[in-house]
């Protein structure tokens, strides 16, 4: 039977506010992340083809993969079921549960924990947002996917490895969206600053307008050695980038530190008009911006800086995924599969 167009129109207009804080980076973000992160994984392990071929060969299928969760997963034909399943997935919003979140171990790592700390927040996990746990996640896929891999026959070799890529590509998105303030944060728009639209504002639009230079400062900046980990001692910022729990809650600490950043470069080079709510509807109109290309170059450096976190985090979880699963050989890799349309991947949480 078919649905009236009103229907059709209603279950838009839901999914639409189910998925108001499911977009980071926009598409060029994320595949520069995701491309930016291949090249930096080969400057870190020297060329290790054991380990590098199948990224160098394949980084445009990731970064197509990286998009896959904002573009596949939030079409309408995949119903609304997964469209709402989706999209806590690419945000945590801190404040929900925790003030002062600056290091890794600021917020439990069990996701039973987190979600009796939510609870007795009066929240649910869906609520507060499960990004860090889906990167964990689909890192423990890509391990899984690529452990006892040498002692596999050759066909078999070839479909783990593919799989293995598969889970990676869109890792990266997740990974891309914990890099961006806004996703780790409950003013994921500047709505509760005056700041509405904020962010399509600044992680697409402003983006958007960066010069084609972006990717080679992106690499730049991720090659400058754990900067970003600099407010944690040598001996622990050793062992955060030896644990991808811990690099990946690092890194959404890190972002969440730079959310009061990211407001006050909009107020200073953007704002002409703060955003309001208005009294009779209780509805709030974004606030009135300068067009992005004239401002942009005001945020690039702190667009570089972020995309260039969310690739060395990358980078080193790809690399951690890898030794994890007894680092296996996989310098003959060689295929032309390409899933341009992965099916949705539930998200279960070990310690559910």
């Amino acid at each position: 039977m078919r649905s009236s167009p009103l229907k059709i129109l209603l279950l838009s207009l839901v999914l639409i506010g189910i998925n108001n804080q499911a977009h980071a980076w926009g598409e060029r973000g994320h595949d520069l992340i995701t491309r930016v992160a291949v090249q930096h994984m080969r400057n870190i392990n020297n060329d290790n083809l054991a380990l590098m071929r199948p990224f160098l060969l394949r980084d445009h299928m990731l970064a197509h993969l990286s998009n896959t969760p904002d573009t596949v997963w939030r079409a309408d034909y995949m119903g609304e079921e997964v469209i709402k399943t989706n999209s806590p997935t690419h945000y945590i919003n801190l404040e929900k549960v925790a003030t002062g979140v600056e290091k890794w171990n600021d917020l439990p790592r069990s996701f039973r924990e987190y979600r009796a700390l939510c609870q007795s927040k009066g929240h649910d996990t869906t609520d507060v947002g499960t990004a860090p746990w889906r990167v964990l996640q689909l890192y423990t896929l890509i391990v899984d996917q690529l452990t006892n891999l040498d002692a596999k026959p050759d066909e078999l070799k070839e479909q783990h490895i593919n799989q293995a890529l598969l889970y990676s590509g869109l890792m990266s998105h997740f990974v891309g969206d914990l890099a961006n303030p806004h996703h780790t944060t409950a003013n994921y728009d500047g709505q509760l600053t005056g700041n509405k639209g904020l962010h399509a504002y600044f992680e697409s639009v402003v983006v958007a307008e960066l010069s084609f230079e972006l990717p080679e400062k992106m690499l730049k900046k991720a090659g400058s050695r754990g900067l970003w980990l600099r407010t944690y001692g040598a001996k622990e910022r050793a062992e955060i980038l030896a644990d991808p729990q811990k690099l990946i809650w690092a890194l959404m600490a890190d972002s969440h530190t730079h959310v009061e950043k990211l407001i006050k470069l909009d107020d200073r080079h953007s704002i002409v008009a703060k955003s309001i709510v208005d009294a009779d509807s209780g509805e709030q109109a974004s606030a009135k911006r300068k067009p992005a290309k004239e401002v942009s170059r005001r945020y690039e450096k702190f667009a570089v800086e972020r995309l260039a976190v969310g690739a060395d985090a990358l980078a080193r979880l790809w690399q951690l995924a890898w030794v994890e699963a007894g680092s296996p050989d996989m310098s003959q890799f060689r295929s032309y599969h390409y899933p341009v349309q992965p099916p949705f991947i539930t998200p279960v949480y070990e310690s559910e």
